[in-house]
């Protein structure tokens, strides 16, 4: 079949491929000629062969294509099977010299890294390495971490390049033992029942190499038994043999899914020394997971060669399902998802993913009470050139940052059992240590927007609340957004310290624990939550480090009676960053933050404030500060709930929340703090233009839109020559006769004229109408506009340039989509009808500017986008009735080609061509 001769005819060759000097062998066009087939043919085959990460995809010009398997034992590991040029795959050539294959396998520094080492112990034992066992449920990767295991070996050095991997699925013969045994051992001619020829068996194939069993726990008895002699001394029989014995040199592994107590013989696990479990995926913890579903988009963006947009909703639902067939079922979720959503729009440059796409079995799930509604939600961009270092930024960089407080805090420690410095100054150069680095944490909070942002938010959340409900104390609105930083920037990393600092630390553990009992007990029992929802692994200087924040934030009882203050902000962490500099300059935790997404209803809203005063004592009131009009017209809503009175100030700022924060930390009453309020937050403002040399330019307009002013922007672009150094610019025509010489464009540059179908008024600046430059007439008012600028010889030419792209076929033609020939002849035929009717001839002028705006009417009528609205248009049609016939009966011709119909509004933009200038009153 050719698309398997394809795949042979790329594992031949791809040992041959010079990166730097590549071969046309590799191409599409000489694949087809060497197979003598056409070329959308091999290439059909070729990108399938891409899909299934068979084939490696180049796409320069010409595309080139490679065998996988042989360019990974050849060359080096790659993630993905598309790249979009030779610089890319050096790249990625570049980033995967460092360490070895499994430092790049998702879960190498978490779930697998035991089973990694099992793994190395087993390919490094002497005399042909250890055989070992894959255990884990259908999906888990059991396969896939063989393949690994053989590419390791080969790229170490202990198999050959050219060494066999041959992979064997123990469930397809087991209910025949002796074909089982065939293909395993091989057998004699006669050995059995339809044996009519001597065959090798697996083990002869996989000589020098490896030989996999997958589903091993198939093997009935007899079959693990006849695996004994091979696995003690490395030699085998035929079925059939009774004399003599074969020997192989081969690695073997197994793999099942069932437990191995119970499922085999006890002598047959006993010459299995390694025993490797492969865990399900959602026992691999969410980051893994959330790995694992990028991963899988970043090959489907890859295959369909196109990005793929999915809202962090969605992300986050495909993330939490429970996926039973593991990460066999993920993969093939996300497959599926893909397909639908392109096939619903293949022509789109990208394919949309939102939450309303998934599954139904997954969409289920999301119905049940999450914290959804209070999260932003954010769309992530998978491109195909992606990979999981991308979409996982390093975190390097804030992990030193870490380790420099740590080491500052050492070292004021250290310090102070030298200098006996009081106890209220160590502690206040510790916060002010720890407060400065959070809000480094918090500046580059844009830059950690990501899902494992969200899911450390989130579970940080529900533990903040599960504390402050059992433990009746009330956290800071802005330490779940804080603390969800510190953990994602800080994530598994280890600082080594040496035997001096750790006797620093264990004097910060100490005392930490001696002054701030109620904090360690709340740390504490927030890192258990925490590690029963999250793998992350918390040093004692880690949890220090927690405690004297929590301290900081002087952390009260729930019931303590003082007026209540909120911050509601949509936007994300847009009221935590107010409440968390208000906090800090105040000196006291006046405010909480509820950050919410811009699509959250006031429902929602309710719903979180409702929670809020439920569980806090607001007897002496509660003041909310809303961001938007939207929210303040929530009081009605929860008013019945409160227990003391309520003031809702709107569009809240850092310096209201200070001004409130301060009258709030006097003590001063709800009514005069409000009226002070009205009076103390006037906005001020300036504008500031650039202090530099205005660039010159040229505007053009249209009273219909910027369609028309873009096109006509185009032909004047090709009509000026390109080293004036002159710049066209469009602008809507509404805020040139809004603003006229007041707009910012005229204070941003040096605007020499406005072209265009409308005079906007602007007396400061030239007007040339289009049917101007059409007509020829515009000249005198060129060289006006241009003698300051260029010389006559450059004018000349372009003026030249304007007749020519200026004519009225040019200008039809660039503004509208209709056969400008045709057009032309049916608005002729409108135009003398309407000169019959009129008894009147037009002039040039006039009727160059009708070409022009028919042209452009009939377009609009054709799309069903006709001008709706007319000036004074009760007047025209009460006094104008006759000329209103006149134009419609003239227009009827127009109508009946192109099955159309003038309205009013439409009919008087041709009257005012009729009675007026053009060049004040046209519209296009």
């Amino acid at each position: 079949m050719l698309k398997e001769d394809l795949l042979s005819y790329l594992e031949e060759k791809t040992h041959l491929f010079q990166i730097d000097t590549p071969s046309d062998m590799f191409t599409a066009n000489s694949m087809a000629e060497f197979f003598q087939v056409k070329r959308n043919t091999i290439s059909q085959y070729l990108n399938q062969m891409v899909e299934e990460e068979k084939v490696i995809k180049i796409n320069t010009r010409p595309v080139y294509f490679l065998s996988r398997f042989i360019f990974e034992k050849e060359f080096f590991p790659v993630q993905m099977c598309l790249f979009d040029s030779f610089e890319s795959i050096k790249k990625q050539a570049e980033n995967g010299n460092d360490g070895d294959i499994f430092d790049r396998l998702i879960g190498a520094d978490g779930s697998l890294e035991k089973a990694i080492k099992q793994i190395k112990s087993s390919v490094f034992y002497p005399d042909g390495g250890l055989p070992l066992i894959l255990c884990g449920p259908t999906g888990a990767g059991k396969s896939y971490t063989a393949s690994l295991i053989y590419q390791y070996s080969v790229e170490r050095g202990v198999l050959a390049k050219d060494a066999p991997f041959i992979s064997f699925n123990c469930a397809q013969y087991a209910n025949n033992p002796e074909l089982l045994s065939s293909n395993l051992f091989g057998n004699l001619k006669g050995a059995y029942t339809g044996a009519d020829k001597t065959t090798n068996g697996m083990l002869e194939a996989a000589d020098g190499g490896i030989l996999f069993l997958d589903e091993v726990h198939r093997l009935n008895e007899e079959g693990q038994e006849k695996l004994f002699t091979f696995l003690d001394q490395g030699v085998y029989r035929r079925m059939g043999e009774t004399n003599g014995w074969h020997q192989a040199d081969v690695r073997i592994i197994f793999a099942t899914t069932l437990n191995l107590e119970g499922n085999f013989l006890k002598t047959f696990l006993r010459r299995i020394p390694i025993q490797i479990t492969i865990p399900s995926l959602d026992e691999r913890g969410d980051k893994e997971k959330i790995q694992f579903v990028y991963l899988f988009l970043i090959h489907e963006a890859q295959k369909i060669n196109r990005p793929i947009h999915i809202t962090s909703r969605a992300l986050d639902a495909l993330t939490k399902h429970n996926y039973s067939g593991n990460l066999g079922d993920l993969k093939n979720t996300i497959k599926y998802l893909i397909a639908s959503s392109f096939a619903e729009d293949p022509e789109s440059d990208r394919v949309s993913i939102s939450l309303h796409d998934l599954p139904e079995k997954i969409l289920r799930e999301t119905i049940q009470p999450t914290d959804h509604k209070f999260k932003q939600n954010s769309e992530i961009i998978i491109k195909p050139t992606a990979t999981l270092n991308q979409l996982f930024e390093s975190r390097m960089s804030h992990t030193d940052d870490i380790k420099k407080t740590y080491e500052t805090i050492l070292r004021l420690f250290n310090d102070n059992q030298k200098r006996k410095l009081d106890k209220t100054i160590l502690e206040q150069q510790v916060f002010n240590e720890i407060l400065a680095l959070f809000d480094k944490f918090i500046f580059n909070s844009e830059k950690s927007t990501g899902v494992m942002m969200e899911v450390i938010t989130v579970n940080v959340q529900e533990i903040i609340r599960y504390l402050e409900n059992t433990n009746n104390v009330k956290f800071n609105g802005n330490s779940v957004f804080t603390m969800a930083h510190f953990l994602y920037y800080k994530g598994n990393a280890v600082i080594e310290w040496s035997s001096e600092q750790k006797k620093v630390i264990n004097q910060i553990v100490h005392f930490a624990e001696e002054n701030y009992q109620s904090e360690c007990q709340l740390v504490t029992q927030f890192i258990k939550l925490l590690n029963n929802k999250l793998d992350v692994h918390m040093s004692r200087m880690d949890e220090a480090m927690l405690t004297f924040y929590l301290r900081s934030l002087s952390i009260e009882p729930a019931n303590e009676q003082r007026v209540r203050a909120i911050i509601l902000a949509h936007g994300y962490a847009t009221a935590s960053s107010i409440a968390n500099v208000a906090n800090r300059l105040l000196h006291k935790n006046i405010f909480e933050a509820f950050d919410m997404p811009l699509d959250t209803s006031v429902d929602d809203i309710v719903e979180r404030v409702l929670h809020y005063v439920e569980h806090t004592d607001v007897s002496k009131g509660l003041v909310i500060l809303v961001d938007m009009g939207s929210l303040k017209d929530i009081p009605s809503q929860f008013t019945k709930y409160m227990n003391g009175p309520l003031a809702i100030i709107n569009n809240v700022s850092t310096q209201m929340a200070l001004f409130v924060g301060e009258m709030l930390g006097k003590g001063i009453y709800l009514e005069e703090m409000i009226d002070k309020l009205k009076t103390s937050n006037e906005t001020q403002y300036s504008i500031i233009y650039p202090d530099k040399k205005k660039e010159k330019v040229i505007v053009t307009s249209c009273f219909t839109g910027m369609g028309t002013a873009l096109q006509i922007q185009k032909l004047l672009e090709e009509s000026i020559p390109q080293d004036l150094e002159m710049k066209i610019i469009a602008h809507d025509y509404s805020r040139l006769e809004e603003f006229g010489y007041a707009d910012a464009l005229f204070q941003l540059y040096d605007v020499l004229a406005i072209v265009g179908t409308a005079d906007p008024g602007i007396r400061e600046v030239d007007y040339i109408s289009l049917e101007d430059l059409i007509s020829g007439q515009g000249e005198g008012k060129l060289r006006k506009i241009f003698q300051s600028v260029i010389n006559d010889d450059q004018i000349e030419e372009i003026n030249n340039n304007l007749l020519r792209n200026f004519s009225i076929e040019q200008v039809i033609e660039s503004i509208t989509i209709l056969d400008t020939e045709k057009i032309l002849i049916h608005v002729e035929e409108f135009l003398n009808r309407l000169e019959m009717l009129m008894n009147k001839r037009l002039p040039n002028d006039k009727k160059v500017a009708l070409y022009v705006h028919t042209s452009c009417l009939v377009e609009r009528l054709i799309r069903q986008a006709p001008i709706e609205t007319y000036h004074d248009m009760d007047t025209f049609v009460e006094y104008q009735k006759d000329m209103i016939e006149m134009i419609r009966d003239a227009f009827s011709v127009v109508e009946s080609i192109y099955s159309v119909e003038i309205n009013i509004a439409e009919i008087g933009y041709i009257y005012d061509y009729l009675v007026t200038e053009p060049s004040s009153e046209s519209v296009f």
